[in-house]
């Protein structure tokens, strides 16, 4: 088996609280991606999910900060780096796809020039080849006209092309990392599923490495390898993406697959989960789902289970299904 391409270990972030203490979100993260794999991140909202991976693109703004733990990229850890090093690594080797592409694009830079000032900053070339390999880009992401389209700005995209144009920007200069962050958060039923196929595509056609943030567990396991479960800023189930759809043994992981509606079996009411996520600063001693199980027992509220490895998947749960 190849050497991962990424490497988090015992990652965690925390929030500096008003008495000069911190106040943790991120809570000891351990997963590892290969070269080419596809890996989902799955979770509720406040799982923390988007906040590990702003901590791997060292982008965390104050009052956030990743207070331990190791990121390693290649073999270097990018918490260590200084930012000179991270400024060349972003871009060039990782990109970060977000998922409100209206926030995320310049509204007084035409697409062409935001592009090409990514590509300028990370390879030595000329403006006009710098406009071509972005004509490239987002011809690749599926623009029409691509060519032309470069004197456009984002306000004369759909929602769907703002996405694209942001995920041309990303794969511009053929990154062996793209994350994305629930890209399709924003984006109604069909474009979804147009731009989960473009990644899948890109993936492929550029053999990059791809991690996919989002709560859906259903739409994650179209395109990827593997699911990493979060909740309450810890890594609660990790395996393959086939074992995790039809025997996900953490309570969670069950519980979030039954929320999503079924194409194919029985109509019913949709099912939820119970009570709400645990507020940062107030998580229980125990495991973080504990207040919400439907299995919980006086151990899980009062002891973390580790997260144990069992043959190709991790587990931390005292009472597995």
């Amino acid at each position: 088996m190849s050497a991962p391409l990424l490497s988090v270990e015992g990652l965690r972030v925390g929030f500096r609280a008003a008495d000069g203490g911190m106040v943790e979100a991120v809570r000891g993260v351990d997963f590892a991606i290969a070269p080419g794999e596809a890996v989902g991140i799955v979770g509720e909202s406040g799982s923390g999910k988007s906040l590990s991976m702003l901590a791997v693109m060292r982008l965390l703004g104050p009052p956030a900060r990743a207070t331990g733990g190791r990121v390693l990229f290649d073999g270097e850890d990018l918490l260590a780096a200084d930012e000179a090093r991270m400024r060349a690594l972003r871009g060039r080797d990782i990109a970060m796809v977000f998922q409100d592409p209206q926030s995320s694009l310049n509204p007084a830079l035409t697409i062409g020039r935001q592009i090409t000032d990514v590509v300028r900053a990370h390879r030595q070339v000329s403006r006009s080849e710098a406009r071509r390999i972005a004509a490239e880009a987002l011809e690749r992401v599926g623009i029409p006209a691509a060519a032309t389209r470069l004197g456009a700005y984002p306000h004369e995209f759909s929602g769907g092309m703002r996405q694209r144009a942001l995920i041309a920007m990303a794969v511009a200069c053929r990154p062996r990392l793209l994350i994305a962050d629930e890209p399709t958060t924003a984006l109604d039923v069909t474009v979804q599923a147009q731009i989960v196929d473009l990644i899948a595509e890109l993936r492929r056609d550029l053999g990059i490495a791809v991690i996919f943030i989002s709560h859906n567990l259903q739409l994650v396991s179209e395109i990827v390898d593997r699911v990493v479960v979060m909740y309450g800023g810890k890594v609660v189930e990790d395996g393959p993406v086939a074992d995790i759809e039809l025997r996900a043994r953490h309570p969670y992981t069950r519980l979030l697959r039954s929320c999503v509606p079924s194409l194919s079996g029985p109509v019913g009411p949709l099912v939820a989960i119970e009570g709400a996520p645990p507020r940062l600063g107030r998580m229980p001693p125990g495991c973080p789902f504990s207040p919400r199980c439907p299995q919980a027992v006086e151990t899980c509220a009062a002891e973390m289970p580790a997260l144990l490895r069992e043959g190709r998947r991790s587990l931390a749960c005292w009472r597995p299904q």
